[in-house]
């Protein structure tokens, strides 16, 4: 993807001095964080390191036990739930629907938001969820239910929900999680599309390091619940923030489909990692 690491000047959302906990188990202390306005995020980390918490988070669904998350310049916690709704869509990790729920019903859930006593289902709800269908290439799905659906395809229809309450921000938790990689370059494109194409500030949590490269234009490593680097995937992925934030020995070449970092892990029995100008040395020698 393009290097351009997007706005974090004006952010929309952002976290300040942000202590999170599970009970009395902290996961960060004083943590700030800005989401890039109008750009893709991959917050990547080690198991553990407070990915899913910070983007709990973002998402107003854990509340800091000190420091607080902003929203257009505005304290989440003094939003209604159905305004934050309305402008923030999360999608959690392995989201769960009731058996037999149709495509097209899930998606409807994504209009909950916009709707009151006062205010039911309307055109306008339908045409929102027509277009999330198309979007995600959807359409002709939407009568069948989610087990009827390949894993790619489920993907799909949570994202459509997430696109149905048409905000302008999309937090996705592990989008790509127990799928192949052709479904998990099919979700990670449509991703991409929904920025690059209408707009979408999207933060996703991913473990893949090569497809965040990819596909993101800003990286947040993460590590023992600290921000530990963010910029483009050129300068986060490094051997030496590699080894620091994983323990992860390896090399970092260009890679020759995208031309974003690629990260080759170095296991016990392989040789030690070249260098950067050594890979590409090696490399133009086999072409």
């Amino acid at each position: 993807m393009t290097s351009d690491p997007g706005s974090t000047e004006t952010a929309r959302l952002r976290a300040e001095r942000v202590t999170l906990a599970y009970g009395d188990n902290v996961i960060s202390r004083g943590l700030d964080f800005a989401v890039a306005d109008r750009a893709v995020t991959a917050i990547i980390g080690p198991n553990g390191c407070g990915k899913s918490t910070l983007l709990r988070a973002l998402g107003r669904l854990l509340r800091p036990g000190a420091g607080q998350i902003v929203l257009d310049d505005r304290p989440i916690r003094a939003t209604p739930p159905r305004d934050v709704a309305r402008t923030v869509a999360v999608l959690p990790q392995s989201p769960q629907a009731p058996p037999g729920l149709a495509v097209a019903d899930l998606v409807a859930r994504g209009r909950h938001p916009h709707q009151s006593w006062y205010r039911q289902w309307s055109a306008a709800d339908r045409g929102a969820v027509t277009r999330a269908l198309e979007l995600t290439g959807m359409l002709d799905y939407a009568e069948r239910t989610l087990e009827q659906l390949s894993g790619g395809q489920r993907q799909r229809a949570w994202i459509s929900m997430a696109l149905a309450q048409e905000t302008d921000l999309l937090l996705l938790d592990e989008p790509t999680t127990f799928l192949d990689l052709a479904h998990q370059i099919e979700v990670l494109d449509l991703v991409r599309d929904l920025n690059e194409r209408h707009g979408r500030t999207v933060v996703m949590v991913l473990h893949d390091l090569n497809l965040a490269a990819r596909y993101s234009h800003r990286l947040v490593a993460m590590a023992d619940g600290a921000i530990r680097a963010e910029g483009t995937a050129e300068q986060v992925l490094t051997p030496d923030l590699l080894a620091e934030v994983f323990g992860l020995r390896c090399a970092v070449i260009g890679d020759p489909v995208s031309g974003s970092p690629l990260v080759v892990p170095v296991g016990a029995h392989d040789t030690a990692p070249q260098s950067a100008a050594a890979a590409e040395r090696t490399s133009a020698a086999a072409e």
